[in-house]
């Protein structure tokens, strides 16, 4: 019996573009179709004779997505009031790919390519008689992956500073800058130096403070510092300056390595727990070895500590321990990476227990040792720490090259 119903007539002039019929039983008030996109299209009468023969696509749905490389089976409803169905085709943009003679009525869409499809089926009746059904709108794309992000490298330094008691004396006799207040101040301005370095945002500095005791005073990269401190190195300065000065006691240098080994080897292993990044490789340089023609790949980590006194423990114990990187090799580093600095006189017990454990450079062939002793040395203190914080170079030598850049 016919119908009177409400028809939009986007929809009924394109009906693959929608995921339903957009007819309804009565009008709406402003004479727009209600459905989704608003005012897409607008509602007229039409009288609709029901079909005695009809076929509908049932799945997929209209615009539905699937990955490129996957079957689709394509399943139809088809009905007709006198006679009988003796078939179903099945087609891919107007492309037959098969058919079934039996209800349900489906068949499998087999290695479906890139782009939009539409399908249609095409119901036969016993007399020869066929029906097409409206056009149902698929997307094939290529598989989605986990996006894989960049594993980053990185360089460490880390930074042992000695906050004893004897830091708050005086550089050299006669001036009023203490050697605590020197450190703050030149480590400070030779790490913001590397603010130009290309490599910064993985360039990470770790900076401990000790006497007989050893706290980690800030593990981030030299970008993040930068940025934290406003690009302010009076103010960082001032921060470093007042962390030093919070402790003035003994000088345990021995603790001070040893944690410091075992914190390098968690930094190899990927095992820091409180490292900003869980997923990271080391960078590596390779340095030409002094007197031959083999090259050798070393870590770009290294570790500066700098000190003006004796190993000096909380219960009085002044034995300094060997080097526990020279003592126990740890593998991917490939070469001693302690670069020792003395703050005093060349001939003073202290100086020569430091460098005492320390190894020659791999490209120059000299002790990894400063020794600070005259103001005009002073001025190569902030550049040793750049390096250092740079992770680049070992010694005196390789210093020299920071002087010039």
């Amino acid at each position: 019996m016919p119908t009177r119903k409400w028809v939009c007539q986007t929809w009924k002039e394109n009906p693959q573009m929608f995921d339903k019929q957009h007819v309804f039983d009565e009008n709406t008030e402003d004479g727009f179709c209600p459905e989704d996109p608003p005012y897409h299209g607008i509602l007229l009468p039409e009288t609709l004779v029901p079909s005695d023969f009809d076929v509908s696509i049932t799945f997929p749905e209209n615009r539905q997505k699937f990955e490129e490389g996957t079957n689709i089976t394509i399943s139809a409803d088809a009905s007709l009031t006198n006679g009988h169905i003796n078939k179903v085709e099945f087609f891919v943009d107007d492309i037959k790919i098969g058919e079934d003679v039996s209800s349900p009525y489906s068949f499998t869409y087999t290695r479906p390519v890139n782009g939009d499809h539409y399908l249609t089926a095409k119901a036969w009746d016993n007399k020869g008689a066929n029906v097409t059904s409206s056009p149902v709108k698929i997307k094939v794309a290529p598989p989605v992956g986990p996006v894989v992000e960049p594993i980053p490298e990185v360089a460490l330094c880390i930074i042992i500073m000695d906050a004893s008691a004897s830091m708050t004396d005086p550089v050299f006799k006669g001036s009023p800058l203490t050697r605590m207040r020197l450190v703050s101040t030149t480590a400070a301005s030779g790490i913001f130096d590397l603010e130009r370095m290309q490599n910064n945002p993985y360039a990470f500095v770790a900076a401990f403070k000790f006497d007989d005791r050893l706290e980690l005073m800030f593990i981030d990269t030299i970008a993040n510092l930068i940025y934290r401190y406003d690009k302010d190195v009076t103010k960082f300065a001032n921060y470093i300056y007042d962390e030093l000065f919070k402790m003035q006691q003994g000088t345990d240098i021995n603790q001070a390595l040893m944690y410091t080994y075992g914190f390098v080897d968690n930094f190899l292993k990927g095992q820091l727990t409180n490292f900003p990044l869980k997923k990271y490789r080391v960078m590596r340089q390779r340095v030409l070895k002094y007197g031959s023609s083999e090259s050798v790949s070393i870590a770009n980590v290294r570790v500066l500590i700098y000190t003006d006194g004796m190993q000096f423990d909380s219960i009085g114990n002044r034995i300094l321990r060997p080097n526990p990187f020279t003592e126990h090799p740890l593998e991917g580093l490939n070469h001693d990476i302690v670069i020792g600095a003395f703050f005093g006189e060349e001939n003073d017990d202290g100086c020569q227990e430091l460098k005492s454990l320390l190894s020659r450079c791999p490209i120059h062939d000299e002790v990894q040792f400063f020794l600070f002793d005259k103001p005009a040395k002073i001025g190569n203190l902030k550049y040793l720490f750049r390096m250092a914080s740079g992770a680049s170079g070992f010694c005196p030598k390789c210093l020299e090259k920071e002087l010039y850049r």
